[in-house]
């Protein structure tokens, strides 16, 4: 094969590439996706989908972004106005019985990161000592139905303890001893607390009478799970792999995560990574029925509901991989 033969070959191959990858750029679906708050290292394995390439690979383009309110995701994806959001599995129950048409077809984060918090220097050991307390939180009607079950399970009743909303200063009134106590993530607020040198006493929730629940999911609006599902699969599979490599390699993962996002490389983020790391494993699997069964039966309990929650409606396992599907029941719309 002479030079000139060679050079138009290589010239063809090159251009055959460009224009196969041209093509691929072409066909990637847009999924625009929104996250329950602000990005934080809950959300590590979405991020390390989108850099290291798993989206695209599965033929999408997701564009993660930021809620003005955390109310925001489940409203604008029961509207229509973006494809997936990210939220807790007690807020989707919530929306569900609201008439918000949602359901959640994969997981993020397993179980609860909330509880209550307070400083071991005031003799807190238990959730007993907190009686007679202060106890700060910032979200109604939520927290203070939890905190009361909470504080319930060890035969504390509301008149033996305070209730204060302190809106979003939780850690700051309890430094201060404004408060005894507040609602707390064990990922972040207690992470906050320790890095200014004080020992903490946490409480989990899962602990105390609040059943164990699923604290992150995606969902979905269910004309998308039944209109448009290729994206929606495609999604998960994406997402099982930000999960893997997450668990297999958490030291890359986190330089994804930080890479992505440098304003948050610090201490606490860390080690905030570092507590929630376990929570990842068994998602995206989000098909236990007795889980949402019992959170339901919780919500209703306890009026943050005013009908009893439809399982059927609340998740489906149409996307999730086979390891996810030996407790599956066949719920699906």
């Amino acid at each position: 094969m002479n030079n000139q033969l060679k050079m138009l070959l290589s010239l063809s191959l090159s251009l055959g590439l460009l224009l196969a990858l041209g093509l691929k750029g072409a066909e990637l679906k847009q999924v625009v996706v929104m996250l329950d708050w602000l990005s934080n290292p809950n959300h590590v394995p979405l991020f390390v989908a989108e850099q290291e390439g798993f989206f695209e690979e599965e033929g999408l383009n997701v564009e993660l972004l930021i809620p003005g309110n955390p109310s925001d995701p489940v409203k604008l994806a029961a509207a229509g106005r973006i494809d997936i959001a990210v939220t807790t599995g007690m807020n989707l129950i919530i929306a569900r019985a609201a008439g918000l048409p949602l359901a959640a077809f994969g997981g993020l984060i397993q179980h609860p990161l909330g509880g209550l918090l307070a400083l071991r220097e005031r003799e807190i050991e238990s959730l007993e000592d907190l009686e007679g307390d202060r106890i700060g939180y910032s979200l109604e009607p939520e927290e203070p139905v939890l905190w009361r079950a909470m504080l319930g399970c060890v035969g504390l009743e509301p008149q033996d303890y305070e209730l204060i909303n302190v809106g979003f200063n939780t850690v700051a009134a309890l430094l201060a001893s404004s408060v005894e106590a507040i609602g707390a993530f064990r990922n972040d607020e207690r992470i906050q607390v320790e890095l200014q040198g004080q020992e903490t006493a946490f409480f989990p929730m899962e602990e105390y009478c609040i059943p164990d629940n699923y604290q992150l999911v995606v969902v979905a609006n269910e004309q998308v799970i039944n209109g448009r599902p290729e994206p929606l699969r495609s999604f998960i599979e994406a997402l099982s792999k930000g999960i893997g490599l997450t668990l297999y390699d958490p030291n890359r993962a986190l330089d994804i995560f930080f890479a992505a996002n440098p304003e948050l490389e610090d201490e606490l983020n860390l080690r905030s990574f570092l507590a929630t790391l376990l929570y990842f494993q068994g998602s995206p699997c989000v098909n236990d029925p007795g889980r949402w069964s019992e959170l339901g039966d919780f919500l209703f309990s306890q009026g943050l509901i005013e009908q009893e929650a439809k399982l059927e409606e609340l998740f489906t396992a149409e996307f999730l991989p086979q390891e996810c599907l030996a407790s599956d029941d066949g719920s699906k719309f």
